[in-house]
């Protein structure tokens, strides 16, 4: 099997094989806890911003509803009377 590299990884992935043994102490220095931590602050950040963009689109449908007139039986033929009695046609001639 050809090694490919993979975007976001950047580097050759390994086969299934070329981890066998291999430990990785996640928490082996004081430099990876602060890498931790600031994992931990980057995942709060993204959930806060999740949940104002719902809150978000949430007001933009309420938004929408109200701006369509709270009747959705009216028919577009009742519009366009209502749109075309405001309207004024000017010509030349």
């Amino acid at each position: 099997m050809d090694e490919e590299e993979h975007e976001v990884y950047g580097q050759e992935i390994p086969e299934d094989g070329d981890m066998d043994g291999a430990d990785v102490d996640m928490a082996a220095s004081g430099d990876d806890a602060a890498k931790l931590q600031e994992l931990d602050e980057m995942k709060r950040r993204l959930k806060e911003m999740e949940e104002e963009a719902a809150a978000l689109r949430d007001m933009q449908a309420k938004v929408a509803k109200e701006m369509q007139g709270g009747d959705p039986s009216a028919s577009t033929a009742e519009a366009k009377e209502q749109v075309d009695a405001r309207s004024v046609y000017v010509g030349n001639g």
